[in-house]
């Protein structure tokens, strides 16, 4: 009988299961997928791109630099603060990880809306406030509670914090940061809803020898005014501009600078003897002719060459020459 001719025969057959990938061989395509997968949480959705993130981390790093050089003055002793993470999340996640026994500062960022929460922790303030009454800023044991008293003395600490915060973001945004309250209980603050996407940075607090730790809370609803103004390339363009106005300042100080401006009529050498037996009437002959111009010395550097001469009734010095030019 002749074979059906839509049949396959047995060896077609076994050509076509060889090339069936089996339990243990990967799907062709499949290994551009390891790896690459990562949990997310569509109950609190990254707000923030990768380059939003980076400009608030260098915000916060001139912050750091600030508060490293105003607080120092401020405490009589070496204090170094840094940034070591930033992250965001919702702010139950925050409230979550705040240590135990923290102090949190309420601040209002005027004009832009909400409010951002800045934690310390009570090691932190104990330190600080022991500088403050003349200490030598030493530990406390641990499970220390912040007292009414600290937390009073502590204000003045946390003002220097909004001060160089305010400064950190002159260059995106000019704000005007007021403490709105502080209190101990930080898990009953409520800047934003719990579900509410927020950033959050971690710094540690460094106080001579002692270590501490201080948290800031931005929620989202308060940078979504100023969002698309985060990028590096803002930053960038604002630390120019900063850098142009000091220098522009500076400048104009230097100019209302007064120097002493001197005019060398010329100079001879005698020895000691000779100078003892000087008398009223002697005339000393000086290493200058009257047709040359003399130096005129700004402070001890000679910088211009100048003709003397009268000015009306006054004696005067007219400048022929710059030194730098002759250079």
């Amino acid at each position: 009988m002749e074979r059906d001719k839509k049949s396959l025969s047995q060896k077609e057959i076994d050509a076509l299961l060889s090339i069936l990938p089996n339990e243990e061989t990967p799907r062709p395509g499949a290994d551009r997928f390891i790896g690459s997968a990562k949990t997310y949480d569509f109950r609190s959705p990254d707000k923030f791109s990768k380059e939003q993130i980076r400009t608030l981390q260098m915000i916060h790093e001139n912050f750091t630099r600030r508060v490293s050089s105003s607080l120092a003055a401020y405490l009589r002793a070496a204090v170094q603060l840094s940034c070591v993470h930033i992250e965001q999340g919702s702010f139950a996640d925050f409230i979550q990880n705040i240590p135990t026994s923290s102090l949190a500062a309420v601040l209002k960022m005027d004009p832009l809306p909400g409010r951002v929460l800045l934690t310390l922790d009570s090691s932190t303030i104990a330190v600080a406030v022991d500088r403050m009454l003349g200490g030598f800023g030493r530990p406390i044991a641990e499970g220390h509670q912040v007292t009414d008293i600290e937390q009073t003395l502590v204000h003045g600490v946390i003002q220097y914090l909004a001060t160089e915060l305010r400064e950190a973001w002159r260059n995106v945004i000019t704000l005007n940061i007021n403490i709105e309250e502080t209190t101990l209980n930080p898990e009953f603050v409520q800047v934003a809803l719990p579900t509410d996407a927020a950033v959050f940075l971690g710094f540690e607090f460094k106080i001579r020898e002692n270590n501490g730790s201080m948290s800031i809370c931005i929620p989202y609803s308060v940078l979504k005014p100023i969002v698309s103004e985060l990028s590096p390339h803002t930053w960038v363009t604002g630390e120019t501009e900063q850098a142009e106005n000091h220098q522009k300042d500076l400048l104009s100080h230097l100019k209302q600078t007064q120097v002493d401006l001197s005019v060398s009529l010329g100079e001879i050498t005698v020895d000691f003897e000779e100078l003892l037996h000087l008398q009223v009437g002697n005339v000393l002959a000086l290493d200058t002719m009257v047709s040359r111009p003399l130096p005129i010395l700004v402070g001890n550097s000679k910088k211009y060459m100048g003709q003397p001469g009268l000015s009306g009734s006054y004696m005067a010095v007219q400048i022929t020459e710059v030194m730098e030019d002759l250079l």
